[in-house]
Order: structure tokens, then sequence, then C-alpha cells
């Protein structure tokens, strides 16, 4: 009997066990809308005025059951703000960033699922500088590059690398006057085994005369 009772409270208790939640929301309908959170896709443009990078992220893929928060500019964005899940938030001059979505669905309205990350390159300054003409292959030179230096210091770093590029390019046009001994060691280094052959079949050849001559004198 006492058997009987507990199972009857058992299936008396009320819990779904294939309806857990959080949050007020299922957890099927949560990992469902995280899903989808990583489907979004972060992409990026860019114009350059005034001497500045200014960036155009898109995010694509936004549905109606969520929406997002840009740490950069503190702003909350909706899939009304979107065209057909698109949306370009434009103006970034910052390296990075973070957007962190949340749940739109009532049921479980405002509940994180999750963050995005983007990271732009850092546009060198000095560019389309005066002091980056015809060293266009400089590494500070090179148009996405991360550099701090002030205009003294960067033309400092100029004027070397221009110095020791014209150094090299001297090295490499000396001429040298050769000598006899120079002559005589590049027909050794060119022709060192036709040498060592003729070497082998002369005293080849003495040896053999050598022998024979021994034969004849005994």
């Amino acid at each position: 009997m006492k058997k009987k009772l507990l199972l009857f409270a058992l299936f008396m208790l009320p819990i779904n066990i294939y309806g857990l939640s959080y949050g007020g929301c299922e957890y099927s309908v949560i990992s469902k809308l995280k899903s989808l959170v990583t489907n979004i896709n972060l992409s990026y443009d860019y114009r350059i005025e005034n001497n500045t990078a200014y960036f155009d992220v898109t995010l694509t893929n936004m549905t109606p059951d969520m929406y997002f928060y840009d740490m950069t500019n503190r702003k909350y964005y909706y899939y009304s703000d979107t065209n057909n899940g698109e949306i370009i938030i434009k103006n970034y001059n910052n390296k990075s960033g973070t957007y962190k979505f949340y749940s739109a669905k009532n049921e479980c309205y405002g509940l994180s699922l999750g963050s995005k990350y983007y990271k732009l390159p850092s546009y060198n300054k000095y560019y389309n500088d005066e002091l980056c003409a015809n060293n266009s292959n400089y590494s500070l030179c090179q148009k996405w590059s991360e550099i701090n230096y002030s205009r003294e210091e960067f033309l400092k770093l100029i004027n070397d690398y221009k110095n020791n590029k014209e150094e090299e390019e001297f090295e490499g046009n000396i001429t040298y006057d050769k000598e006899f001994f120079d002559y005589l060691a590049e027909f050794y280094i060119n022709y060192y085994y036709y040498l060592l052959i003729a070497i082998i079949v002369i005293c080849g050849g003495i040896i053999i005369y050598n022998k024979r001559n021994n034969k004849f004198k005994l």
C-alpha cells in the first residue's frame, strides 16, 4: 500500500521533465535562440576621411526573436531597425567591440543569448604621407599597420631605412679588380675534377711504367 501511495505522489508532483525552463523560457527554446545568434555574420567596410579610417559594420541573419546591445555606442538595436535581418552600424573608429544579444520573446524577454566580437584593423596615418613615397615596401609604410610614432620619430626611422637601403645597393654594385691569384683560384675551382682525374691518370701511368721497368732489370 505504501508503494502505491508513493507512486501516486510522484505522478502528482507538478514537474514537467521534458519542459525544463530557465527564466520563464524552456531550455529547448533558449538553445534554439542561441543557435540563431551563432548564425549571425559580421563584416565591415571602410572609408578614409582626413587621414582617419571609419568603419561600417554589417550584421546579417537577425531574427525578430532577438535584439542586441552595442557596447561601443551604448545603444540597443531591434529587428525593427534592420532591413530583413540586416543592419549596418556606421562610423566606428575604435579597434574592437562587442555586441551582446538578448531574447525578444515575451516569455523570456531580456534573457542573455551570448555575444559577438569584432576586431578592426589599424590604419597607418603615414600611409599617404610624402615620407612613405617610394618606400611602400617598408613595414612602417603599410596601409594597415599600428603606428604610434610621432612625425619626428617616424622621419628618423624612414631616414635610417633609406640610408641602410642605399648602403645595401652600393655594396651590391661594388666591383673588384681581379689579380693573377684570383684567376688561378677560379680556374682551380671550375676545373678541379678535371685536374684531379689528370693527376690520377699521370700518377697511375708513372707507377705502371716503373713496375714494368723493374721487371726487366732482374
